[in-house]
């Protein structure tokens, strides 16, 4: 089990749990922090409910995830926001299936396999080492409590099994992988002739009439978006940060009280024998478990090898077959008892009995390097930095709170706010719900300036731009949607209705050019005879660029010509022009081209596709047993 904990902990696991951190919540096992008894959630999973505050986050992190994975080309015209929307509430209904199934299921992860997880991920380290320190500040910053972090951490663990269960169990078989690599490699012998809608647009004749009614019935296309314009205070760490300056002295007095911030912990490798006996157990199976434990000590004081009583005597089936070795323990990683323990043993000592929620222990240190610490000189930059996060941090905290406090109280004005926080009033000039610029250009900022309650007049929710970084808005101007004047559109019109009629007529020609292609059994000799250029694409992959995109696409979904005459199709293309397509040939990837490596990565590909589709179909499954219920659409 841990092996597959530790494979996954810098996939998509740690980012689930880096994620909890940075947004104040933990999308995995947590029910929402949003729903507050009277309203209504978007969507129940058997007795999980799921509101639009949750949804509105995950929504966030998609569009978070796409902006990172895009970066310079991204745009928000790429993606529908309804879709997002949809998908990120489809993707919590199935978290929601998964908990509820393990819920019902009894899965379990045991505390220790959670810890080992948490001193794993790098954003808890410091030199490589687990910093205890660092977690409990990254938590703290967020409102978060170990034990509660811990609990959200453990949940996805679990679903990981689930999830695991089901798609690592998948096979494949060398026929799959040879129909795999024979379709995806395939290359079809393409040319097209090309009809242009631009050749029809210029000749088409259009009406005042034609016009008028064009408008009519598509006002919706001649609108002005709803717009807002407002002005907003923001609070941020690094504005905070960026105002301290300390002294070298103030940097020495907090170098001296924060050394072990700046110590590279000491590593021990540690091995145990563990007696299973966790809280809540027995009295009297605990003390038999005592019993033996002590059994075992003797065993071990008179020379018997540590390793091989493990290996016969350990609860922990992990360490167990590795002769109970634990590897190495970071500051934090364990119970503090254990921990404790393990500092006063010199290598090759094993300790006495001792224990721990877990049961009992006999505990043997095996590897020890020393602690090192940093002088102030060679860490004076990363001094000055913690310092100026430690004050800038907590003057944050207290300050989010009370602008929290003072925007709510005053829902009329930012004055207040400026008034006792000191912050500085900006202004947004008009932007719509779908793009805007300056703080605008983010999409919580958008959503919250579109809310029912924000328009009425009242200054904003706290928004978080991002993390440690707030914002609160007030409205200025609101600027319903508006239907322009056919007069400032009646060149977009006229130019619609040219392109619809031009594209009916081209439509028409194009049926007519098909057909005779159909009678005479080749591209070349019609377009010859109509004096059309026919454009040879050649041999082409489905990924190929030599041709529209459409006609690609279509090539690959027509059928195998049959005794070696060619299949013909017509293909529309996005900019309205219309192709006649002709498919000579198919050649199919052979499969005896695949190398041992190659072969390998379908293999992954495919088990890895495969278990995808058969954890949807479990989870389609799982929503008809759970009672999956959409009471309202997300917004």
């Amino acid at each position: 089990m841990m092996e597959s904990l530790r494979k996954h902990v810098k996939g998509w696991l740690g980012m689930v749990i880096i994620v909890g951190i940075s947004l104040s919540f933990a999308l995995v096992g947590l029910q929402s922090y949003t729903g507050d008894g009277t309203e209504q959630p978007v969507a129940e999973v058997a007795d999980r409910k799921i509101y639009q505050g949750d949804v509105n986050n995950a929504y966030q992190q998609r569009v978070s995830q796409l902006k990172e994975q895009y970066a310079d080309q991204y745009s928000p015209d790429l993606f529908s926001e309804e879709a997002l929307r949809n998908e990120s509430l489809n993707q919590l209904v199935q978290e929601q299936l998964i908990l509820h199934t393990v819920d019902s299921d009894g899965y379990e992860v045991s505390d220790q396999a959670v810890l080992k997880v948490i001193s794993e991920l790098e954003a808890f380290q410091t030199n490589g080492q687990f910093d205890k320190s660092l977690y409990e500040q990254l938590l703290r910053a967020k409102g978060l409590t170990s034990a509660g972090f811990v609990q959200q951490v453990k949940v996805g663990l679990i679903r990981d099994q689930f999830v695991r269960g089901i798609v690592d169990t998948t096979l494949v078989d060398d026929s799959e992988i040879n129909d795999f690599y024979r379709l995806n490699n395939q290359v079809r012998d393409v040319e097209y002739i090309t009809l242009p809608l631009e050749s029809k647009t210029k000749l088409v004749s259009v009406t005042d009439d034609e016009l008028q009614k064009n408008y009519l019935q598509n006002e919706h296309l001649y609108k002005t978006p709803e717009q807002v314009s407002v002005e907003y205070v923001e609070l941020s760490l690094a504005n905070l940060m960026a105002d301290v300056n300390p002294s070298e002295a103030e940097l020495r007095a907090f170098y001296e009280s924060e050394k072990q911030s700046f110590t590279a912990e000491g590593r021990r490798r540690a091995s145990h024998i563990l007696f299973d006996a966790p809280s809540g157990t027995p009295e009297k199976e605990s003390e038999e478990k005592r019993k033996l434990a002590e059994e075992v000590l003797l065993k071990i004081q008179s020379g018997e090898d540590f390793t091989v009583l493990a290996k016969q005597y350990s609860d922990d089936i992990g360490s167990a077959k590795q002769g109970g070795d634990l590897g190495i323990i970071n500051k934090g990683m364990m119970d503090d008892v254990f921990e404790k323990t393990l500092s006063e043993l010199t290598v090759d000592q094993s300790s006495e009995v001792v224990q721990t929620p877990f049961g009992f222990h006999i505990i043997k240190l095996t590897e020890l390097e020393e602690s090192t610490v940093k002088s102030f000189d060679a860490a004076k930059d990363e001094i000055e930095l913690s310092y100026k996060q430690k004050i800038a941090g907590e003057q944050f905290y207290q300050m989010s709170e009370r602008l929290a406090e003072l925007s709510f109280e005053n829902p009329d004005s930012l004055a207040p706010v400026v008034d006792e926080l000191g912050l500085k009033i900006n202004q947004q000039a008009l932007f719509g719900k779908d793009q805007g610029e300056g703080v605008a250009a983010n999409d919580k900022v958008r959503h919250a300036a579109f809310t029912e309650d924000f328009l009425a007049g009242n200054n904003s929710e706290v928004v978080e731009v991002e993390s440690e970084h707030l914002i609160v808005m007030h409205l200025i101007e609101h600027k319903p949607a508006s239907t322009l004047a056919f007069e400032d559109v009646k060149g977009a019109v006229e130019l619609a209705v040219r392109q619809y009629k031009a594209g009916v007529e081209l439509k028409k020609e194009a049926e007519g050019l098909l057909k005779e292609v159909l009678a005479n059994n080749s591209l070349q000799a019609v377009a010859k005879n109509k004096g059309l250029t026919v454009s040879v694409a050649g041999p082409i992959t489905r990924n190929d660029k030599t041709a529209p995109p459409a006609v690609i696409r279509d090539a690959f979904s027509m059928s195998h010509p049959e005794d070696e005459e060619p299949s013909f199709k017509m293909s529309f293309i996005a900019n309205g022009d219309i192709a006649i397509v002709g498919l000579n040939k198919i050649t199919d990837g052979d499969k005896a081209s695949i190398d041992d490596k190659s072969r390998e990565s379908f293999k992954k590909f495919l088990e890895r596709l495969k278990g995808e589709v058969s954890l949807a179909a479990s989870l389609a499954n799982l929503s008809v047993d759970a009672d999956v219920k959409f009471t309202n659409q997300p917004q």
